[in-house]
């Protein structure tokens, strides 16, 4: 056998042994991956998702696009490990319309998430009205109605910047907790004021010059009662609340107005919204 055909045997031994060598590296340095599939069904007129993120533990963003018809989407080949899943969607008011859902992927299998059912835009209609000095005002606009089953926020507000008409506003506020543990538990009736620094308040807004900037905030007490609220309907799923409310409010922020009074006292309260 001649050098030169020994010289060539040699090599190709060598290059296969470098190439089982790396075939077995890459084999070991392989990432297990799991996959992400679910779906968030669009409704009619109501909201369809247009993209889903899924952000891991660690700050990595995948992204996906779920089918238009179906609201199907996959994430394929993502590495095991807990992420939260967001939905951009076609909602009218985004900010008040958060779907965050916890998944964990485990390698080698598909994790199918429960999407919340989607039946409401998020979007406040429907009347608010409450009385101040002898005079009854009626909200001509929802700044929010948010209620996600775990607490419920309610803000309307009469007038319009940048006419002659006073703008001013009427809210109340009902907290998941309050310092003594859970609190909101639908409908009910909600004491508003209180000693604890988290509770559930009432409070009305009146501006200066009719300027959006210029604002006088009063709220209900923290240091005794002032007040109620009685939520006589409420469902989260369908996006359906009502009941009357009643309290008085001392000035606490914003810039000062003359004329304006110290507090204040809000009776005749009632509302009956969808969101």
């Amino acid at each position: 056998m001649t050098r030169s055909l020994l010289s060539t045997r040699y090599a190709l031994k060598i290059a296969l042994c470098v190439g089982l060598v790396i075939t077995a590296c890459s084999r070991d340095n392989m990432t297990p991956a799991g996959t992400i599939a679910g779906a968030m069904p669009p409704v009619a007129e109501v909201v369809s998702a247009t993209s889903v993120t899924a952000t891991a533990a660690n700050g990595t963003v995948y992204t996906t696009a779920p089918d238009p018809q179906t609201g199907a989407f996959t994430f394929f080949s993502v590495p095991p490990g807990t992420y939260t899943l967001k939905f951009v969607t076609t909602a009218t008011a985004p900010d008040n319309f958060p779907v965050w859902v916890p998944v964990k992927v485990v390698a080698g299998t598909t994790t199918t998430p429960q999407i919340p059912l989607v039946t409401h835009d998020g979007v406040g209609r429907g009347i608010m009205k409450w009385t101040l000095d002898g005079k009854t005002y009626s909200a001509t606009t929802f700044i929010k109605v948010q209620g996600e089953g775990k607490y419920f926020n309610l803000w309307g507000r009469t007038g319009e910047f940048g006419t002659a008409r006073q703008v001013s506003d009427c809210g109340i506020y009902l907290p998941e907790d309050d310092e003594n543990g859970k609190l909101f538990a639908g409908a009910g009736t909600y004491i508003l004021g209180g000693p604890n620094r988290t509770i559930p308040v009432g409070y009305h807004a009146i501006y200066l010059n009719n300027k959006p900037e210029l604002s006088l905030t009063y709220q209900s007490v923290y240091y005794t009662p002032a007040g109620s609220m009685r939520l006589t309907r409420y469902d989260a799923q369908a996006g359906v609340a009502a009941g009357t409310f009643e309290f008085k409010a001392l000035a606490r922020t914003g810039v000062s107005i003359p004329g304006a009074p110290d507090d204040l006292t809000i009776t005749n309260g009632e509302f009956a919204v969808t969101f």
